[in-house]
């Protein structure tokens, strides 16, 4: 494929060196080796001797590269777009620099008393301005960024090349009495501008940010070279130690030569120039300074008097380098703060992620197989449902009292900090064990209930464990594992889980699948519900039923509530499930009256239902919309999502019972059983658990606990059902004992809407109403 041809224009515009440009490139900087070769060979002493013999030799190879060098500028200045008029500028001064030269070769040479001063002194004065304003225009065309520590860098800089320059310049600097007025401007000009370009030529090189890019740095070794070509010709004649055709001619020379190849560097782009490292750009000043107190000692100690202008430049340079450090003090302070802040967590004030990252990183580079390494992962149980609940104020502030109290009963060594959220995160130079224990300490710390603006919550938290090398010798993997063991704690309740390397990492991809495939599936209408009667042992009719969630899984088929509840509480899509159950339920009520059947309808209710506010009013407008009666629905509520907080389930309660909906509270005895709370909540129903209801006919230690629980649902005006009745027998014995309403595989297994439709016309003792009935 033919690429179009760049054209001299565009060549120009974007900086690069157009073809025309690089044959001149090629033929001047030849021609400039040649005549430069021919200038050092001069200066040799056999080539001192030819000289001799042929006069104005030496003087033809200045004055031809003097002119060469200033043609070469010009040309690039014209050819390439990118800082021309910086180059036009240094052109200009080395034109003037070049006729002066060509002057005083040409004319004055030739007279027997040279008159001082000349037209070539003031050509050669007028290359300083150029030259001035050549590096200002290319220090601006930069853009550098300069804060106050590069000016006071740029002073720094300039103050010594000058405190120095001068020391050169003006020790043995012959006063200007018995002098005409133009010699003495020019006699003292001559050491100015080479001062004023020293200062400048470091002070801009600091200014940049001690920067490398090549045309700057030979720009500066050209510009630099120059000047001190100047100081030792000015030091040679003022000793009368000066003598032509010397090598101070071929300093000049080179300096020339630099400044040509600085103007025919290619361009560099910000993004690609060298920025030096931190401790250079600290080093550089500070050796500065140090030379210029050398400076002032060596004047302070020398016989030889220093010059009170390098005495003074000397001591600006000082005072700006302790300007200097005094910013660089405050920098470091603020790096090290800003270190920290990027390090630490702003809610709990913990050690945050990255910093959690590092520790974990360097702990690993520094153990061997022979150290153990624990890494627990801590995350807080329904801490979703607080922030919903309460709002993240209330929800930061309880963060911080957890820290604060994580932190105390930690007290170990090792590193726990805040991962994000509501998890954290726990290194612990320890076996399994030892972690255990840690642990374990750490959740009966939080088990104490937390007061909070009038509001007191409990908190609980799942962790998970994974110990170095047992589970990984990576970070990824360790944190891994942890995490996955996280997640099977918090499934199972178990609350502190190891980590099993190979089951972890496939319950961790399961769990994930799970999870995608569950939130298709709400999407797509893939719930279901079964029912499970609930019998009167009064009157042996079946007085309502429990609506059970199933998950009717495209390839998995049915799955069971533990096969996916805890994972949509925790990936907060309870509630979204909930709302599709508590639809269908209340819709298959409205199906049975429609047809004369009769019946109350449970629906289980999660933490985060019963936290949040808008519940109450929800659930009046679905009886409202299906034509319920509050008094056919009933919802059932774990004691454990109440003692979480009372309070607030409490007055959620309270606002359903007042609507004439009955309550229930699920699972009764298998979480933190309280008289107390009994006592305050308003519920209509105890539901004990299968575990006690089971045995209760051969386990005399359940007998009584079931008996009892009898007696003190009664005491407190309330009704119990008792769930997992599995044979005649049991069933026996809580009709004994006045139980009122119990549910179970020996009566029936939870069925689908249609079966168990047909179960109930079967049985006489199910109550029929009429459709009309229904309808009113």
């Amino acid at each position: 494929m033919r690429v179009p041809a760049t054209t001299a224009t565009d060549e120009a515009s974007t900086g690069m060196i157009p073809a025309r440009g690089r044959i001149w490139l090629r033929v001047g900087f030849g021609l400039g080796l040649v005549l430069l070769l021919g200038q050092f060979l001069v200066a040799l002493p056999a080539g001192c001797a030819w000289a001799d013999r042929h006069p104005g030799f030496n003087d033809f190879l200045q004055d031809a590269i003097y002119l060469l060098a200033a043609l070469l500028v010009a040309i690039r200045a014209i050819t390439v777009r990118q800082d021309r008029g910086a180059w036009l500028l240094m052109a200009g001064g080395l034109t003037c620099y070049a006729a002066g030269t060509v002057y005083w070769t040409a004319v004055l040479t030739k007279l027997n008393l040279q008159p001082y001063p000349s037209v070539a002194d003031g050509m050669w004065l007028a290359y300083y301005p150029f030259a001035y304003a050549a590096v200002l225009r290319l220090l601006r065309a930069r853009r550098f960024r300069l804060g106050v520590s590069s000016w006071l860098d740029g002073l720094i800089a300039a103050a010594c090349a000058a405190a120095f320059a001068s020391v050169m310049f003006l020790t043995g600097f012959a006063g200007t009495s018995g002098q005409r007025a133009w010699s003495v401007v020019v006699s003292m000009a001559y050491p100015l501008v080479d001062i004023v370009l020293a200062g400048l030529l470091l002070g801009a090189w600091a200014l940049s940010g001690w920067r490398t890019e090549r045309v700057w740095m030979l720009l500066l070794a050209g510009m630099g070279v120059n000047t001190t070509a100047n100081g030792i010709h000015m030091f040679e004649t003022t000793h009368g130690t000066f003598l032509p055709d010397s090598w101070t001619d071929a300093l000049w020379s080179v300096a020339l030569a630099l400044i040509v190849a600085a103007a025919w560097q290619g361009p560099v782009r910000s993004a690609a120039q060298p920025h030096p490292r931190a401790i250079v750009r600290v080093a550089l000043p500070a050796a500065l300074a140090c030379a210029s107190v050398v400076l002032l000692l060596y004047g302070s100690w020398s016989d030889d008097v220093l010059p009170r202008a390098s005495s003074l430049l000397a001591s600006v340079a000082i005072m700006a380098a302790i300007l200097r450090m005094l910013l660089t003090v405050h920098a470091v302070e603020a790096m090290a703060d800003a270190r920290r802040q990027a390090r630490t967590d702003d809610l709990t004030e913990l050690p945050n992620r990255r910093l959690f990252q590092e520790t974990l990183d360097r702990q690993l580079l520094r153990r061997d197989v022979q150290q153990a390494l624990a890494v627990a992962i801590i995350d807080l149980d329904r801490f979703k449902e607080i922030n919903d609940s309460f709002g993240h104020h209330l929800g930061d502030r309880l963060l911080q009292m957890v820290a604060v109290r994580l932190r105390e009963a930690f007290g170990g060594d090792g590193l726990l900090a805040r991962l994000g959220g509501d998890e954290f995160g726990l290194l612990l130079p320890a076996e399994v064990d030892g972690a255990l224990e840690v642990t374990t300490r750490l959740l009966t710390a939080l088990r104490r209930p937390f007061d909070l603006e009038q509001v007191t919550l409990h908190v609980d938290a799942s962790i998970g464990l994974a110990v170095f090398p047992d589970h990984g010798r990576d970070r990824s993997t360790l944190l891994r594992h942890a995490d996955n063991a996280m997640y099977i704690a918090k499934t199972d309740h178990s609350r502190i889980a190891v980590a099993n390397e190979g089951a972890d990492d496939d319950a961790g991809r399961r769990r994930l699948t799970t999870l995608e495939e569950l939130r298709s599936g709400l999407d797509n209408g893939e719930l279901i519900l079964h029912y499970q009667p609930q019998i009167d042992l009064a009157s042996g009719a079946v007085s309502g039923v429990e609506a059970l969630v199933r998950w009717n899984h495209p390839t998995r088929g049915l799955v069971y509530p533990d096969g996916f509840l805890s994972l949509a509480e925790h990936a907060g899509l309870i509630g979204v499930l909930t709302t599709q159950v508590l639809g269908m339920a209340l819709e298959q009520c409205r199906a049975w009256r429609a047809v004369g059947i009769d019946l109350t309808v449970a629906v289980n209710l999660s933490a985060s239902n019963l936290h949040d506010p808008a519940l109450p009013s929800f659930v009046a407008e679905s009886l409202a919309r299906h034509g319920i009666p509050p008094s056919a629905l009933h919802l059932e509520v774990t004691e454990e999502v109440l003692i979480r907080d009372a309070a607030r389930a409490t007055e959620v309660l309270a606002q359903l019972r007042r609507m004439g909906i009955k309550l229930a509270v699920d699972d009764y005895g298998t979480g933190y059983s309280s008289l107390t709370y009994l006592h305050a909540l308003p519920v209509d129903y105890l539901k004990l658990d299968r575990a006690f209801v089971a045995h209760c006919d051969t386990n005399p230690r359940s007998a009584a606990i079931v008996k009892s629980t009898v007696e003190l649902a009664h005491n407190l005006n309330m009704r119990l059902i008792a769930e997992g009745v599995e044979t005649e027998a049991v069933l026996d014995r809580l009709r004994e004992w006045d139980c009122d309403l119990v549910q179970g595989y020996h009566l029936s297994r939870p069925q689908a809407a249609d079966l168990l439709t047909e179960w109930l016309r079967n049985r006489s003792a199910a109550p029929l109403i009429s459709p009309s009935a229904a309808r009113g």
